[in-house]
């Protein structure tokens, strides 16, 4: 987890995962810890993204609101989020 802030003074709560495949499936500890992470963003008056980098098919990072990876409970690498290319 890693936390930022931009020029403006947003503040952003980023949580990392790795995948060697197209889709991510969250496990139980990581949804419960992404659910708590939600809260202490919320608390803390900062917007939530859960990021994850693709190995295959192709080497991409897609970057989604915490909420909604919480709520669907899988990320995959070519629908939803936001695809950044390396």
């Amino acid at each position: 987890m890693l936390l930022s802030h931009s020029k403006l003074s947003r503040r952003y709560r980023w949580m990392f995962l790795h995948t060697e495949g197209s889709t991510r499936r969250l496990t139980a500890i990581e949804h419960e810890n992404i659910k708590r992470q939600i809260e202490a963003a919320r608390k803390a008056r900062q917007k939530a993204y859960l990021v994850v980098k693709f190995e295959r098919p192709v080497d991409k990072v897609v970057v989604m609101p915490a909420e909604k990876a919480a709520q669907v409970g899988r990320v995959r690498s070519d629908k939803g989020g936001i695809p950044w290319d390396w």
